[in-house]
């Protein structure tokens, strides 16, 4: 899984590299819809001004769109809330190009334009040195330019310079490469057929195009002063000695014209774009010119006009203005490749095609779904046919807010008989089952069982990440997900002194995976502990399986693994039905959903209880009452699997409540809106990646309460905050504690 960092001020980064307004996007797709280069497989600028918002780093990393992006301004123009997503998109690709450079000098060039003017004018004022101590012969009764800088050893200097110039950017182009290609298995063959995508788009941005700028002015300018661009260049770094001679050739010699050419076009396209942005100032283009921009383009009507100048001197014979103009001319050059190049504006010519390139190759590398519609079908029915695109289920999905994962684009995208691989099989692992979208789509859409029916079809291949799949061969081998013993079980259930269940006993405790077999650092085998010390001081008449117990099988029933599911259950309704249990108590809300709506057997045979209902229940009876005071501010997480899937939303408010010297306090996004932890659906048993930064937009929300602690009722969300504050930058800003563990502390 790729690693989804938070960034909380990466807003604050874009913004000082010229964004503007991005605080007052609203996500109501219209830059999207506008712009004429936005594709299903490319969205933007809608997509990054989301990244953004949320801090998403990484995704912003590995997302080649602010590349795409041409700048012809309609998206400014069509915002309803005057927000500039085309400024946000250059100021990005200032970022972008920050990021990649290892070296840190674009991050200070583009920061402080006093770092910028200060490097080109070092590298310039060297180079004059240079030609001050090793210049030739001035001779000075007639020009002669090449005794004065002999071609062959200028040649030599471009020669070195050009090398480590290359060698800045092509480093730089392969931590880009890295980036945007991570995780996507590309045949080698595919990079060899469509490299002609980037010669083609290298030299005559030709995506352009398409833009929706209303003229062509523009792209023609670009590609005249590109063209130039390149003439030039081919003349001084290949053919110097034919082109810097002391023979003035004729007029219509090629070395001449191709010279004309050059300079003509970039002065021309240089002129214009400056005028353009210092006094056009078009409300759909150029509105807003970065530093950077500016003197870049200063920088080639510069060079254009010293060459210019060179020539004619030269012409009129003027010998050492000639030498003069050269040596600053030459210098300029050198400054402005050294600079620009690799660190600065004149980056995009290697970032821009490459960007369409990978882009390209990427979307070539999609297969078709391994889902099949009838399938799907036949599974929840054709309910999802009706989706009418409104985005709710996007909209309310958790994992929206960290990651580009969107129940809207898989069903868009089997609706239109367009599911990739990518698109709906890979997408599919990416949810957390949480239930947000089910709950808040207006046409009933059964959007979890969906994923679920994807999943099902892909649960044997490749797609599924490779830890869950290491999970769910545990628990078909072992009984359990973490690789453990059984024998685990009834040490724990020991340890605890907890009797093995009998007839007798009212309810069966059972505990969960996750307690038995916690991670170190998580405290769920304590709130296991602590659990088993309430229900003894409620004089509650309880006992266990022991190592009879295995495991639920959630992660079977989320993965979509029937088969295994079945087997799970079937054993599982043995053993109930053998030790004749009638009520059963579960820690956790994964394990308390699957027996009382998962299992029906089960369902059947006794009556599941979550510990907060029972416990709950003697508060409300005078049987258990909390006597210490325990002096925290708190504040709850409201897991998935025991709110929106059961409801279950007062019972532990009513624990936190009843604790004397408590004070609790909600946070934003609370019972129906609590924001998934990322653990469900498999999530907890994946490598540190999209889940963990989902948590820490809950940590922060928690935090942002003014709590010191948070409190939560579930292992899987124990687990994913207690890696997500080892692992971020929150460290020591929040405590957890289990409900368990809480309320223990007020009746010890």
């Amino acid at each position: 899984m790729a690693n989804n960092r938070i960034e909380l001020n990466l807003h604050r980064q874009i913004a000082e590299l010229g964004a503007k307004d991005m605080e007052v996007c609203m996500q109501c797709g219209n830059c999207a819809a506008s712009c004429p280069l936005s594709s299903n497989e490319t969205s933007f600028p809608r997509k990054i001004y989301r990244y953004l918002q949320l801090g998403l780093k990484d995704k912003v990393l590995e997302s080649p769109e602010p590349w795409l992006c041409y700048y012809c301004g309609e998206c400014n123009t069509d915002c309803p809330r005057g927000a500039e997503p085309a400024e946000t998109m250059m100021a990005t690709r200032r970022w972008l190009t920050t990021q990649y450079d290892w070296t840190g000098l674009a991050q200070k060039f583009y920061a402080n334009p006093v770092w910028e003017v200060g490097a080109f004018a070092l590298i310039t004022l060297t180079v004059m040195a240079i030609f001050l101590l090793f210049h030739g012969p001035v001779i000075t009764d007639r020009v002669e330019l090449n005794t004065f800088a002999p071609a062959h050893y200028v040649h030599i200097g471009d020669e070195i310079m050009i090398l480590i110039v290359m060698g800045l950017l092509f480093s730089n182009a392969f931590t880009m490469f890295r980036k945007i290609m991570q995780g996507t298995k590309v045949p080698l063959h595919l990079y060899l057929t469509q490299a002609p995508v980037f010669i083609i788009n290298y030299f005559t941005q030709k995506r352009w195009r398409k833009c929706g700028t209303g003229r062509s002015s523009a792209w023609w300018r670009h590609i005249f002063l590109f063209s130039g661009w390149v003439a030039m260049e081919v003349l001084v770094m290949i053919f110097l000695t034919a082109f810097q001679t002391d023979i003035v050739h004729p007029f219509w010699h090629p070395t001449r014209i191709v010279g004309y050419y050059a300079t003509l076009a970039l002065l021309f396209g240089s002129g214009t774009m400056l005028y353009s942005r210092l006094f056009l100032k078009e409300e759909n283009l150029h509105r807003y010119s970065d530093f950077t921009d500016l003197f870049f383009l200063g920088q080639i009507f510069v060079i254009a006009i010293t060459g210019i100048a060179v020539h004619i001197t030269r012409l009129a014979g003027w010998p050492m203005l000639t030498y003069s103009i050269y040596v600053f001319h030459v210098a300029i050059c050198v400054a402005m490749l050294m600079i620009m190049l690799p660190f600065g504006k004149l980056s995009h010519l290697l970032y821009r095609p490459l960007a369409i390139f990978l882009s390209t190759i990427k979307e070539k590398a999609q297969t078709a779904s391994l889902s099949s519609l009838a399938t799907i079908e036949e599974a929840i029915g054709n309910t999802f046919q009706s989706c009418m695109q409104c985005g709710a289920c996007t909209a309310s999905c958790p994992i929206s807010r960290s990651a580009s994962f969107s129940p809207r684009h898989i069903l868009r995208s089997l609706a239109i008989g367009k599911a990739t691989n990518i698109s709906a099989d890979v997408a599919a692992w990416e949810c957390t089952t949480c239930n947000s979208c089910v709950e808040s789509c207006p046409r009933g859409i059964p959007l979890k069982d969906l994923i679920l029916a994807l999943r099902e079809q892909t649960v044997n291949t490749a797609l599924v990440p490779q830890t869950v799949n290491k999970a769910l061969t545990s628990l078909d081998s072992r009984q359990n997900p973490w690789q453990q013993k059984q024998s685990e079980r009834k040490n724990w259930h020991s340890n605890n002194h907890i009797e093995p269940y009998n007839p007798d006993h009212e309810f069966c405790l059972f505990t969960c995976c996750s307690i038995v077999y916690a991670e170190e650092g998580s405290h769920n085998k304590e709130s296991g502990t602590a659990l088993v010390n309430i229900l003894n001081k409620a004089g509650i008449n309880f006992g266990s399986l022991h190592d009879k117990e295995g495991c639920c099988g959630e992660l079977a029933v989320n993965s979509g693994f029937a088969t295994l599911q079945n087997k799970i259950d079937s054993r599982n309704t043995n053993v109930f039905h053998e030790a004749g249990v009638r009520k059963l108590i579960a820690f956790s809300p994964h394990c308390y959903n699957v027996y009382k709506n998962n299992n029906s057997q089960t369902a059947e045979i006794m009556e599941t209880l979550h510990y907060t209902e029972l416990v709950s229940r003697k508060i409300s009876s005078g049987e258990l009452v909390p006597v210490n005071e325990v002096k925290k501010k708190v504040t709850f997480h409201d897991p998935c699997y025991l709110g929106r899937y059961n409801a279950i939303y007062d019972e532990p408010r009513q624990l936190i409540n009843s604790i004397p010297g408590i004070d609790f306090v909600e946070m934003p996004n609370n019972r129906e809106r609590s924001i998934c932890c990322g653990g469900g659906g498999g999530g907890v048993f994946k490598d540190s990646g999209s889940p963990f930064s989902n948590a820490a937009l809950r940590l922060q929300e928690a935090i942002l309460t003014g709590a010191d602690t948070l409190v939560v009722a579930c292992p899987h969300c124990m687990q994913v905050f207690s890696r997500t504050l080892e692992e971020g930058n929150l460290k020591g800003k929040i405590k957890l504690q289990d409900l368990a563990e809480l309320f223990f502390e007020s009746i010890n």
